[in-house]
């Protein structure tokens, strides 16, 4: 199975991407399952889990992207929103007592609210060592050698706030198409992450269009 774990839909301020939009494209690439996780915000995914209620090939995992008081950590897996502001500790408690699992994304990327150093110490059930948006994947190197050292399942993700972008980095285990059974073996730890950055180019076109829209 393939999942990229880690996508923005307009439930975020900053992504253009609809719910249903993001499923087509996933699907049409050739991906298994996604992760709809949206800044402070269940909503996206569960239009995306009501999208694609009546398909047997493809799965859309209840996430969002909380932030914490210290940096921001996703949640899949879910049954609930969880609260914004509380400490990495607390967020982390929170998620796994509505039934999720604690991703640490883009975890040594100071400017997109990283967690930082903080991730060498806290309890965290899986750490994005590929995340697509970079620019000389030093952060990735050092999530990658963290995650190794502390034995933390390690997530491949694109990080998409556009079309374009979904499934640049991915995650690769045997599943099942159920939620119980990606979280499991998310937590065995025996994933394959790949793929590759999204390209520079398109980042850039991203960033003007949004700035371009605040006028």
């Amino acid at each position: 199975m393939i999942l990229d774990p880690h996508i923005h839909s307009t439930y975020s301020s900053d992504s253009t991407a609809r719910p249903r939009d993001i499923i087509k494209k996933a699907r049409s690439i050739g991906l298994d399952a996604i992760a709809i996780a949206d800044h402070n915000s269940i909503k996206g995914s569960m239009v995306g889990i009501e999208e694609s209620k009546d398909m047997e090939d493809f799965i859309v995992l209840p996430a969002m992207e909380v932030s914490s008081s210290k940096g921001h950590i996703v949640a899949i897996g879910i049954n609930e929103e969880i609260k914004r502001g509380l400490s990495p500790e607390e967020t982390v408690e929170a998620i796994r007592e509505a039934g999720g699992i604690a991703i640490a994304p883009h975890p040594f990327v100071r400017y997109r609210e990283g967690l930082c150093d903080r991730i060498k110490k806290l309890d965290i059930d899986a750490m994005e060592t590929l995340n697509s948006r970079y620019i000389f994947g030093y952060s990735n190197w050092k999530a990658k050698n963290l995650a190794e050292e502390r034995g933390i399942p390690q997530i491949g993700a694109s990080d998409a706030h556009f079309l374009g972008a979904i499934g640049s980095c991915v995650t690769e285990f045997d599943a099942d198409f159920s939620v119980d059974s990606i979280i499991e073996a998310i937590l065995s730890g025996k994933t394959n992450v790949f793929g590759d950055r999204t390209p520079l180019p398109l980042i850039i076109k991203e960033v003007i269009n949004k700035k371009i829209k605040r006028i």
